[in-house]
């Protein structure tokens, strides 16, 4: 007689575009249906990344909870859905959903409650006393749920350091899909020419603008608009750049990377806008990233940048600061500079544009390997459903 699959129930705060829900959306297609039946609960709106997971046949359901106006109401849902969902394990994702999940979780009976941590170094001084007091309380709880997975060592480390529990830990990294993600020339020629910065275009008469007829670079900053992300570093760094090479293109995507956002868009010198592209949330990153020539993260705090792993999967060679995993995902085959440093991170770009074309070249087909070697998607699927069944069983 078969076995009946392990319901597991993800639990997440948003299903905004970001790197736990990107790795959400792709842990679950990948993970074997007859063994495990999986389904997912936003305390936030079902987002872009919820209509994609829906799209999967997998259920979606959204309690519309913001962060900050959390109510009795709110909690009664979550309550209600998980008892009739009945998990063998409730797996959570990020703080918010952590601290509700092993609360409410309890509360409906689940065993085996999981946490899903992924995040390293945070300034807390640059986040709300909400966020704050959530860290802080989920450190106090964290030795009640059965397990918490780590996706980067910086992270395990950063969260002992706050007394986070120390047994039952697992390090499990993010995984890429290295058949998505690939080098396409087609693509960066049409991302140049969509960004009108194709041969013979030009944006207006401005001396700032990027000179036709030469062979544009197109650098990228993923990240959607927050603290640790550092912006204001990697605009310092461009507009330096721009001061003595104008065939440069910035490419900023992500929540909140917008012109309407005016203290991001007051960063900017003005002659230099026309350099600048901020092309706000995307979910369709495998038709962005192959279309630049370096991909850059100026954060001061992360855990395991998915951005990085695609990029180098598309051979995009990467400028990292050495914070979270950065400098572990790039290896030799990149960047690795200081946070907060825009001097230092212009440097590096500069050492990558430099290169003989070849060169340059050959470390993007390095990237590619390193990651098809050490953070396949099957590979960390593999880890997961392995783990999953150990839970289960305990």
């Amino acid at each position: 007689m078969n076995k009946k699959p392990i319901t597991i129930l993800h639990l997440i705060t948003t299903l905004d575009v970001g790197g736990a829900q990107m790795a959400l959306l792709k842990l679950l297609p990948a993970m074997d249906r007859k063994i495990f039946a999986q389904r997912v609960i936003s305390l936030d709106t079902i987002g872009p990344v919820g209509e994609k997971i829906l799209e999967l046949g997998i259920p979606v359901h959204a309690l519309n909870l913001k962060r900050w106006k959390i109510n009795l109401v709110g909690l009664i849902r979550l309550w209600h859905l998980i008892v009739l969902m009945r998990p063998q394990i409730l797996q959570t994702w990020l703080y918010h959903a952590d601290l509700l999940g092993f609360v409410v979780g309890r509360l409906a009976s689940v065993r085996k409650i999981v946490w899903n941590i992924r995040g390293s170094y945070h300034d807390l001084t640059r986040y709300g006393h909400l966020t704050k007091w959530v860290i802080r309380v989920c450190s106090i709880c964290s030795r009640y749920p059965n397990a918490i997975i780590y996706n980067s060592k910086a992270g395990l480390k950063f969260h002992r350091s706050l007394g986070y529990r120390e047994k039952e830990c697992i390090f499990i990294p993010n995984g890429f899909d290295t058949d998505k993600f690939k080098a396409n020339q087609k693509i960066q020629t049409a991302l140049k020419k969509r960004l009108c910065l194709h041969a013979g275009e030009r944006s207006s008469s401005n001396s700032h603008d990027i000179h036709v007829g030469k062979d544009i670079s197109l650098i990228g900053l993923i990240a959607r608009y927050d603290a640790m992300k550092d912006h204001p570093t990697f605009v310092r760094a461009a507009s330096q750049l721009l001061e003595a090479n104008k065939n440069l293109c910035f490419v900023l995507v992500g929540r909140g990377i917008t012109w309407d956002n005016e203290k991001l868009a007051g960063q900017i010198p003005p002659h230099l806008k026309n350099h600048f592209q901020l092309l706000g949330e995307r979910v369709d990153m495998e038709a962005i990233i192959p279309g630049l020539d370096i991909l850059c993260s100026s954060s001061y705090g992360e855990g395991f940048p998915n951005v990085i792993g695609e990029a180098m999967s598309c051979e995009v060679p990467c400028v990292v600061t050495n914070v979270g995993d950065s400098a572990l995902i790039v290896g030799s085959t990149g960047k690795v500079v200081p946070p907060g440093d825009p001097e230092t991170l212009a440097k590096g770009i500069i050492e990558l544009l430099g290169m003989p074309a070849e060169k340059r070249l050959e470390l993007g087909r390095e990237a590619r390997k390193r990651i098809k070697k050490y953070f396949s998607l099957n590979k960390i699927v593999s880890d997961y459903e392995y783990f999953y069944r150990q839970v289960a069983e305990s």
